[in-house]
């Protein structure tokens, strides 16, 4: 993608400080959009906008709970008063917890699952739908996962992301009359910092994940920023309502490897 292509569009990318969000706003800066980089923790989303910014592009960081319907307003609000209505939302924040028994999980991980993985994604799709279709356009995409597709160990986590697809569809049917796109992206395995937290603790097996994998590999933050760069591009002018798995062969091998050969 050139720099033009988003030239002065304004995107906001959720959980934009570290990891996925990190590398999604990176990408969107070096397209030429500027952005609105929410996030939990004020010090990763400076640290993503300092690195933008020493590249010559234009973002703002935000400190944001985005499962407060106030803070979402508040965002958006910002974001229009240095830049303009927002074109592009990318929904990236989330959480996930341990992969245990439903006996097992603690509610406080339900709660707070659901608080930001759905509720939060819900708010900010609310707020960009409406100033979306006053500006009769805008792309959004919300960052999913391969758990909302295929039964894996993570009984709030899925359920949450298969929600997010499904609203995805909804809201896509919903508001494609004001040239409004929403897809998603479902990523598979991302080497990101809160997976090489979890590997650290024994909590994930990369040598399992990449046996798994079909294409023997695990993702990067970066490959799901092409995807999300593609996404809200022209060339998916007509691109709407999609789950777009980027898993490395993941969710296609079924059952595959039952079958010796």
């Amino acid at each position: 993608m050139t720099e033009e292509e988003l030239k002065g569009k304004i995107a906001i990318v959720t959980g934009g400080g570290a990891g996925i969000g990190r590398a999604i706003s990176i990408a969107l800066a070096g397209a030429g959009a500027h952005v609105v980089i929410p996030d939990l923790n004020l010090y990763d989303a400076n640290g993503t906008a300092e690195i933008i910014s020493k590249t010559g592009g234009e973002a703002l960081p935000l400190e944001a709970d985005i499962s407060d319907p106030a803070c979402v307003d508040l965002v958006f609000d910002k974001a229009k008063e240095r830049y303009g209505c927002v074109d592009i939302l990318i929904n990236n924040a989330g959480t996930t917890h341990p992969a245990v028994s439903i006996l097992d999980l603690d509610l406080s991980f339900v709660e707070s699952i659901f608080a930001v993985d759905y509720k939060g994604l819900y708010l900010c799709c609310r707020r960009a739908v409406k100033e979306m279709s006053l500006a009769k356009g805008g792309s959004i995409v919300n960052i999913s996962s391969i758990a909302g597709l295929t039964p894996l160990p993570l009984v709030m986590y899925g359920p949450m992301k298969s929600a997010v697809n499904m609203l995805t569809r909804i809201l896509a049917r919903e508001w494609a009359h004001c040239n409004i796109r929403v897809n998603a992206i479902a990523p598979g395995y991302v080497l990101t910092p809160l997976m090489e937290g979890m590997i650290n603790r024994g909590l994930r097996d990369p040598s399992l994940i990449i046996e798994r994998t079909p294409m023997k590999a695990m993702l990067l933050p970066e490959d799901i920023a092409e995807a999300s760069l593609f996404l809200v591009s022209p060339k998916a002018s007509h691109i709407t309502g999609t789950i777009l798995t980027v898993d490395g062969g993941w969710t296609s091998d079924g059952g595959w490897t039952a079958y010796p050969r």
